[in-house]
């Protein structure tokens, strides 16, 4: 175990700030939460939603996500419940291998990456945090915020109130707190880009990811613990359409046949997409907060500060990384200003190399809507790709 993160309850220098208050309860505020709670900072966990249902199935997580897990303690829950997995296998539409990408090396006796039960993860993040002592409340807001120099007084929705030398928003791409400290300055924007993502039963020859590329997008598979998988679509999409959410399961299955054309390979799979039950359809919005990502005593983090395409599955990393990151520097019990500003000289630069890189990405795959730029999509994959991707591993494989 890290010696930053001693086991809750033993004796540590107080930070000063004592009593916290995290505004929402995904995967970055919750290990936030607990990465506060075992450096002895009290506490309280808020979200707007009534529980921890989430549409869509399954998310990835690679070294550096999990080393960040393992200082807070998490690791083994979290492997426990999770499927290590090979290298990312690229076909084309007819199933002819086009190229196998790791995910970057094996250290510290890690997997490379491991795709996670979305919903599994939360509960257990939960639970842990209960154990450490947050105080969770789903269903709530924070309906007035007023700071001073001592600290920050925050109204909720239940009508109760209460005083806190920290607000942090872990509140996601739509957060109320970065309108809170920001206005409009900063709202999400269209990347172009759309994903589809629907649990299914995983046939029995899928041992890896596995991703079709087609025109315009591909379609991938990726097998999760109990012999499911969650299949995704990304493609380019124009403007804004209100989709029906009732159609889903036959809108996503449209757009994966498109891709594919008439081939056979994967079909089965892609016709289950029809009985699906859980589709999940998400525009790929981002922001990007500069220098500073907090005013006084309120913080931003995680998707609420540097919300990214998912290509290079390293959002949900970026946030654990945030709040692992502050509560280390908390521990050192200087003012809260001087831990505010390390904080964003180490969280900045690495935050928007990942963002941009994946953008960059996402616009490369989408440029292959004909024959031939589908080609030549096939062909960076195999030349240009690999170290490309071996680059941004690296990144990753770096201190945080």
């Amino acid at each position: 175990m890290s010696a930053l993160f001693p086991q809750p309850f033993e004796e540590v220098e107080m930070p000063e700030c004592k009593k916290v208050l995290i505004v929402g309860a995904g995967i970055g505020g919750l290990c936030a939460a607990i990465a506060l709670a075992r450096i002895g900072v009290e506490v309280d966990v808020i979200d707007i939603k009534p529980d921890n249902a989430v549409a869509g199935v399954g998310w990835g997580l690679r070294t550096n996500g999990l080393r960040a897990l393992r200082e807070i303690g998490l690791l083994e829950d979290t492997l426990a419940i999770g499927f290590p997995t090979p290298p990312l296998s690229y076909y084309d539409r007819q199933g002819r291998h086009v190229v196998d990408i790791p995910y970057g090396r094996h250290f510290d006796g890690m997997p490379n990456n491991v795709q996670l039960p979305r919903t599994g993860f939360l509960e257990m993040a939960s639970a842990r945090a209960r154990e450490d002592g947050c105080s969770i409340r789903m269903a709530t807001t924070a309906v007035d915020i007023e700071q001073d120099d001592t600290g920050v007084t925050v109204e909720f929705s239940d009508g109760s109130a209460d005083r806190y030398d920290l607000v942090i928003g872990f509140d996601g791409i739509n957060s109320s707190i970065r309108r809170y400290l920001f206005g409009d300055r900063y709202v999400p924007q269209r990347s172009g880009g759309v994903a589809w993502r629907a649990p299914v039963r995983a046939p029995d020859t899928l041992k890896g990811a596995l991703f079709c590329h087609g025109f315009g997008g591909k379609v991938g598979f990726v097998p999760l613990a109990g012999g499911m998988m969650y299949v995704i679509v990304t493609h380019f999409e124009a403007g804004r359409p209100r989709h029906d959410r009732a159609a889903f399961p036959q809108i996503m299955h449209r757009v994966a046949r498109d891709m594919m054309g008439d081939s056979p390979f994967m079909a089965e799979s892609i016709d289950s997409l029809l009985r699906a039950t859980n589709v999940a359809y998400t525009p790929l919005d981002t922001v990007m907060v500069p220098y500073p990502w907090y005013c006084g005593r309120v913080m931003i983090m995680g998707d609420a500060a540097h919300a990214m395409t998912p290509y290079l599955g390293s959002g949900a990393a970026m946030a654990i990384e945030d709040g692992v990151v502050f509560a280390e520097l908390l521990q050192s019990g200087d003012a809260l200003y001087d831990v505010q500003t390390r904080f964003m000289a180490r969280r900045y630069p690495r935050v928007k190399t990942i963002w941009d890189t994946s953008l960059q990405m996402m616009h490369e795959e989408f440029d292959s809507a004909t024959p031939e730029a589908l080609d030549r999509r096939l062909a960076h994959l195999v030349n240009e790709e690999p170290a490309a991707l071996d680059y941004v591993h690296r990144i990753l494989e770096n201190p945080y």
